[in-house]
């Protein structure tokens, strides 16, 4: 057998291999695609990374949406989703690595044999250990699982940050009210003020303390109108441009603990953990090999027997075999692999148990924030009805000569601060029903 036959019956095995790989790859490719979405489906209490919106009596649903899909943090998770998803087609692979092909020519240059020549051509392919492929589908499965729970954390983070700017929005919205309020009092009074200095029945000191609190009361406008315009802006920036007009929520009713985005997250890390050492257990030694290999060999032999006649005779070989590889197993290297997986299990276990921790208090202490905010926020609601009388009477007092300008602005001062608490009492409120609403994780 000619070396050029060797190479030619090799090349026939060499390429073979992998167009039968090919074919049955493209035969599991559906397969593989389902897999990559049944992946979570199959866990329990498993919500989607882009669910549907709910209804929640507001804007928030909408905003969400928008700010998820801008979020730089959460296109991250989207990439690393289709990552991990790629390694499906290593777990629906025949092999768990790559065939390869090797070659070897070897030509004599001094000794005995004359014009030697040795031609090897071999082929093979690793070998997956037994429950290793089920072990190694499994990490892929649980990283999957454990990005998209990512996922819904992160956009629990986003509610948050956006309910935050919300807030802080209103709250900028509230104050240019109580400002605009005191600039129409401040002008209404100091019109006052002024017709009565004209007509003698008030001092000059009294005009221009009234000059005084209005020109107050305006800067305080202007100073406010540039805190909504910079607080819508922030929102903004964080929706991709929808504004914060409207009712942003209701409160939602309570929830499963176990659903919390903040305990679904490190609960699938420790699944993940877990398949992981599960491949670890399956996979003692590195991937065995078996290949095929053809050797030729041939070399021209002279006779030096004195007594025979000189002669000139070809030889030649040809060998088919099998090569097995199969590495052995050591403490150096499956110990540090094991106490690693055994690491990341203990290590999500107590992250686990530390957000349950978290995630019940937070809620307590969002319920007690939200009932001391509410009953905040109606006694401001009386307090502001008593200044507004007392301001009232106060006025009717100022124009019969009966207080004077010095003591109504005090009283004025009075309802000021009574109006500004009672904006506070109402804003707090939203943000304590906002708090609620985050603690019990709820991103619709």
């Amino acid at each position: 057998m000619r070396p050029s036959a060797v190479l030619a019956a090799f090349s026939m095995f060499a390429f073979a291999f992998p167009f039968e790989a090919s074919v049955s790859a493209q035969e599991q490719s559906e397969q593989a695609e389902t897999q990559i979405k049944a992946s979570v489906k199959t866990k329990p209490k498993k919500t989607p990374a882009r669910a549907a919106p709910r209804p929640t009596g507001g804007v928030l649903a909408k905003h969400l949406e928008q700010a998820v899909s801008i979020d730089a943090q959460s296109r991250s998770l989207e990439a690393q989703f289709r990552a991990i998803s790629a390694r499906y087609a290593t777990a629906n692979s025949l092999t768990p690595g790559s065939p390869y092909v090797s070659a070897l020519q070897r030509n004599n240059t001094s000794g005995n044999y004359r014009n030697f020549n040795e031609t090897e051509i071999e082929a093979g392919v690793p070998l997956w250990l037994p429950g290793q492929r089920d072990a190694f589908e499994g990490t892929v499965s649980t990283g999957l699982f454990e990005v998209e729970e990512k996922l819904a954390l992160r956009r629990l983070e986003v509610a948050g940050a956006l309910r935050d700017a919300w807030w802080i929005a209103q709250r900028a919205v509230r104050d240019v009210s109580v400002a605009r309020s005191r600039v129409e009092t401040a002008r209404d009074i100091g019109a006052d003020m002024t017709r009565r200095v004209e007509l003698g029945e008030a001092a000059q000191t009294d005009g221009l303390l009234a000059k005084n609190e209005t020109l107050a009361a305006e800067t305080e406008l202007a100073q406010t109108e540039g805190a909504v315009k910079v607080a819508r802006i922030n929102y903004m920036a964080l929706t991709g441009g929808a504004p914060p007009d409207g009712a942003l929520e209701s409160v939602r009713p309570p929830t499963d603990i176990e659903d919390h985005p903040a305990l679904r997250a490190p609960r699938a890390a420790l699944e993940r953990a877990h398949a992981q050492a599960q491949l670890v257990d399956a996979t003692p030694i590195d991937s065995p090999e078996i290949g095929v290999f053809g050797r030729q060999e041939h070399n021209r032999q002279y006779s030096t027997d004195p007594y025979q006649q000189i002669s000139d005779q070809r030889t030649d070989s040809t060998t088919i075999g099998v090569r097995l590889r199969i590495p052995l197993p050591t403490l150096g290297r499956n110990e540090p692999r094991r106490a690693e997986a055994l690491a990341e299990m203990d290590r999500a276990t107590a992250e686990y148990e530390r957000a349950k921790r978290m995630v019940l208090a937070e809620i307590k202490a969002a319920r007690e924030a939200l009932a001391a905010a509410q009953r905040a926020a109606k006694l401001a609601d009386n307090r502001l009805a008593v200044a507004n009388d007392q301001f009232e009477l106060s006025r009717k007092a100022f124009k019969l000569g009966e207080l004077s300008a010095f003591d109504l602005y005090r009283v004025r001062q009075i309802q000021l601060d009574a109006q500004r608490m009672q904006a506070n009492a109402a804003i707090a409120v939203g943000i304590a029903i906002s708090r609620v609403n985050q603690a019990q994780g709820c991103a619709p």
